[in-house]
């Protein structure tokens, strides 16, 4: 009788255990995994600029049919042991989801395992009662410091695209101030056409004509595929800011 006792605690200890891995907590011994919450929740932090991040971890032919705007691509099975290249800073905001909430899970347990503290997993694009997004979404990142109250704006000569921003400030060990990060342009086609993209890093309440400018030509296809014909990484490295561009 002992005996089952004890093997009766033992089994409680390892529920409450799995129960807990999942929480957010607080306190200098406890730790920190990943959150679920709701479709709505998810929505409202959508709203919020504050540098985050959507992932979608389905496979690239299923974004390509369908995404919630502005969401970039990270294939559940692609995340192993390395830090994602669209995911530069363990502390930003991830917000994941996949088509029905499995593979969405294990991609925010992997991505948690390799360090990532902010991470909200909100199930299936199954759930989702907005609009969709088809076809590709292009996402440019380049250096930035609004410390100096300067900040990159787009303009683009013809409306094709439907635009969200984010910053990211650069990982330190301590805070550091006025170290810089990245911008993050997140541009998700809404018509096809050719259009000329163009960066300028200003402060907007005296914009000149010396201000660090760089440009790109994309075409988008009548199925929303993109083709960047001249990226205008050369001119941003001109003016000492790097840059990368990727297509989902």
């Amino acid at each position: 009788m002992k005996r089952i006792g004890v093997l009766l605690l033992a089994g409680l200890l390892l529920l409450t255990g799995c129960a807990a891995e999942k929480q957010i907590m607080d306190g200098p011994d406890m730790f920190l995994s990943y959150q679920q919450i709701d479709m709505e929740t998810a929505k409202q932090m959508m709203g919020q600029d504050d540098g985050h991040v959507i992932v979608d971890v389905r496979r690239f032919d299923e974004y390509e049919r369908g995404h919630i705007p502005g969401a970039v691509c990270i294939p559940n099975e692609s995340i192993g042991d390395e830090q994602p290249e669209e995911l530069p800073n363990l502390s930003q905001i991830i917000l994941i989801y996949c088509r029905s909430g499995n593979r969405s899970k294990q991609a925010a347990e992997k991505l948690f395992n390799m360090g990532y503290s902010n991470i909200y997993e909100f199930g299936g694009i199954i759930d989702w009662t907005d609009g969709i997004a088809v076809g590709q979404t292009l996402a440019l990142t380049v250096e930035s410091n609004p410390t100096t109250g300067f900040a990159w704006e787009l303009v683009q000569d013809q409306e094709l695209f439907d635009i969200q921003t984010g910053y990211i400030a650069q990982p330190q060990l301590k805070p550091v101030s006025g170290s810089g990060g990245w911008q993050t342009f997140i541009l998700t086609p809404k018509q096809a056409g050719t259009v000329q993209v163009t960066f300028t890093y200003t402060r907007s309440w005296e914009p000149s004509d010396a201000d660090p400018q760089f440009s790109c030509t994309v075409d988008i296809s009548e199925d929303f595929m993109i083709t960047v014909t001249e990226d205008g990484s050369g001119q941003a490295a001109d003016y000492g800011y790097a840059t990368a561009m990727k297509i989902y």
